[in-house]
């Protein structure tokens, strides 16, 4: 077989039409890299070449030309060849002679939070959207990209490798989804009905990747019950775990998971990268093997837009809680945290009522002020994920039981995988009617392209649950404001529209210096919160701007007090019935 694989790597690099990638560290320090790329344009006269703005999975343009220098071209014989930068992203080079060029650059690589690069003296973490140019010409031209680093490295891609640090690559689109990982890490690789998994951590934390390979495991399990297909044969758990790191992307053999190095202890701060695992993992079918119109296929040199950006990350959300649930790694009190986590976080923003999700999903590029994104926007993720629940239960109502959202997902799946032009709402609604007899037009109309409010009541009542409010917390005081740390003061990040603090003239951006003449800070602020009664005066010190200023507050009564979810009384066996349909348990007792 080794044989087999260099003899076929042989003659892929010898062959004319092969794009050649080779990339070395230039000064890690500062975090610099060399790229030079071969370009088999035979016969063209002008040659194009373009860098993304923006990766997959981040959905914000992200102007990632800022970090070329040094740009240079080549023909064969080393020859110099003229060159022009049109646009922000795009480089026209002159090719006389028409034959393959070369182009040289230097990248700065920083950018590890966005995971889009980074180079250190420890690893190089390669994206090629911020990485490795392209030839529009030949973005589905096949590809190899070959790393000089230090001979102690080891390089990792959800690519195939034929020999160490080179990779191979049917077109561009295929290495633009297969990051990079090069360097010193823990690494570990196992199979679980004959797929291949292999998990790399670089960074040092109180992770277990024992561990994470049985939770790997059980998440395999519950994918393959609910696609009961895999898009691959081997796919690639990238960690990244140092200090303040958080996120992650999808790709379509591999994913990058970033996490602060102590957060794999306790349990409950386990549960958070462990859901973020499992994100990552449902987007391996929900994006990357089918995703909507619009985002079908990626146009790299600017904004995607679709309306169904809620069911790609909305949706995604809304399975990875579940994946852990039905993978027995939740227990059910610790889904119900969540879910009521979820609600609550819906219920304190007003902008639910001002923006759709499918108008939120279309202007997921706009990356407006929090202040006014509270009030006037939902969140893809978190809205999505409720309105996906909710048609998940519409769904099993209709059918008695008999069909569910996971049957969207399968249908997405065996209908539009990998196809060029993605799926369109029309198609979805399609589903749901082969599903339930009904395109569900109403629910679409009032929940999706609308902003009625979920009946979350109903729908937990539907599955034998329920909300139970916390006492102290319905009749605490409620100002409305959204706090962050101010090293004068208490920040504020954002205010709810008609809120006691919005009718003060509070604002995103000032700062809380003082209530009725006492100092407030963040150390101190909840406990000056508690003090609050509800009908009273208080006068209020703050910073606007620069400026000092004063103002009265009338706090109000909490309009979203705290609740938790748990089972309701003598649930009926249809409640039962569902509850252990949707989640893979039985419902507890009361």
């Amino acid at each position: 077989m080794i044989r087999f694989i260099l003899l076929f790597w042989m003659g892929f690099v010898m062959a004319d039409d092969v794009v050649q990638y080779d990339f070395s560290v230039a000064n890690a320090a500062q975090h610099l890299g060399r790229v030079n790329i071969v370009l088999p344009v035979e016969g063209q006269q002008q040659v194009v070449v373009k860098l993304p703005v923006w990766r997959s999975g981040r959905y914000e343009v992200l102007n990632l030309s800022k970090n070329i220098t040094e740009f240079k071209a080549h023909n064969k014989k080393g020859e110099p060849l003229s060159w022009k930068k049109t646009d922000k992203n795009t480089w026209v080079i002159n090719n006389p002679k028409q034959g393959h060029i070369q182009i040289s650059y230097l990248v700065y690589a920083n950018m590890l939070s966005y995971r889009v690069a980074h180079i250190d003296e420890s690893h190089a973490f390669l994206d090629a959207s911020g990485v490795f140019m392209f030839a529009p010409s030949l973005r589905q031209a096949p590809l190899s990209v070959r790393l000089d680093v230090p001979d102690h490295w080891r390089s990792r891609s959800g690519m195939q490798s034929p020999s160490d640090h080179l990779f191979v690559a049917d077109n561009y689109d295929q290495l633009v989804d297969s990051p990079i990982e090069s360097g010193v890490h823990e690494f570990l690789a196992f199979t679980v009905d004959e797929r291949n998994y292999e998990i790399v951590i670089w960074g040092e934390g109180n992770h277990d990747i024992s561990d994470l390979r049985e939770k790997i495991s059980t998440l395999d399990a519950v994918a393959a019950d609910l696609w009961g297909d895999f898009p691959f044969r081997r796919y690639v758990f990238m960690y990244h775990v140092g200090e303040g790191l958080r996120g992650a992307t999808e790709h379509m053999n591999s994913t990058i998971i970033q996490s602060s190095r102590f957060k794999f202890k306790p349990l409950q701060d386990y549960f958070k990268v462990l859901a973020t695992t499992a994100h990552e993992f449902v987007h391996t079918w929900n994006v990357k093997s089918y995703r909507p119109s619009g985002i079908a296929p990626y146009d790299y040199s600017g904004e995607n837009y679709s309306k169904l950006f809620w069911m790609v990350e909305g949706s995604t959300s809304y399975y990875d809680d579940l994946f852990l649930m039905r993978a027995g790694i939740y227990q059910p009190e610790d889904y119900f945290k969540r879910l009521s986590d979820n609600i609550h976080g819906h219920l304190n923003k007003p902008g639910r009522d001002v923006s759709s999700v499918a108008m939120s999903s279309f202007d997921t590029w706009m990356n407006n002020d929090p202040h006014f994104s509270l009030n006037n926007q939902v969140s893809i993720y978190l809205e999505g994920a409720l309105k996906t629940w909710a048609l998940d239960q519409a769904i099993r109502q209709s059918s008695n039981n008999k069909h569910s959202y996971d049957d969207v997902q399968r249908q997405l799946y065996k209908r539009h995988v990998n196809t060029d032009v993605g799926y369109t709402e029309a198609d979805v609604q399609a589903i749901l009617n082969d599903l339930t007899g009904s395109p569900m037009t109403d629910f679409w109309q009032s929940y999706v392209s609308g902003t009625e409010a979920l009946d979350f009541d109903a729908l937990l009542a539907y599955y034998g649950l329920q909300r139970v409010f916390d006492e102290d917390s319905e009749e605490m005081a409620w100002l409305g404001i959204e706090s962050r740390k101010d090293d004068a003061g208490v920040g504020i990040y954002a205010v709810h529209r008609n809120s006691p603090a919005w009718q003060a003239g509070l604002t995103g951006g000032d700062v809380v210096l003082a209530i009725d003449g006492y100092r407030t800070n963040a150390d101190n602020w909840s406990d000056h919160l508690k003090t609050l009664q509800v009908g009273e005066r208080y006068q209020v010190s703050y910073f606007n701007g620069d400026r000092l200023k004063s103002t009265t507050i009338n706090p109000m009564k909490n309009p979203n007090p705290s609740f938790s979810i748990e089972p309701v009384d003598k649930a009926s066996r249809q409640q039962k019935n569902v509850f252990k349909a949707w989640t893979g348990h039985d419902l507890p007792d009361a």
